[in-house]
């Protein structure tokens, strides 16, 4: 994601400086915006999310070491 956009950064400015956009090119433009802007919003919600849940593994990091001192257990604390 942060290859594309420098990429977008870098060239929508030499794209514009052919000339003016068509009306065409305009309503693209737009629709790659928004499209940009969803991606980035769908990266950092799941950023967050993983966050949490490496947060959760690591507060509950000494139970899961004691389960595995008894045997092997799923990811439910169900024994294998």
């Amino acid at each position: 994601m942060e290859q594309l956009s420098a990429s977008l950064a870098k060239n929508i400015p030499l794209l514009a400086e052919r000339g003016a956009w068509t009306a065409q090119e305009q309503t693209e433009l737009l629709h790659l915006r928004k499209i940009h802007a969803q991606a980035v919003k769908i990266c950092s919600e799941e950023k967050e999310r993983l966050g949490q849940h490496l947060g959760a593994l690591q507060a509950n990091k000494e139970g899961w070491v004691a389960y595995a001192a008894l045997g092997e257990y799923d990811s439910d604390g169900n024994q294998a």
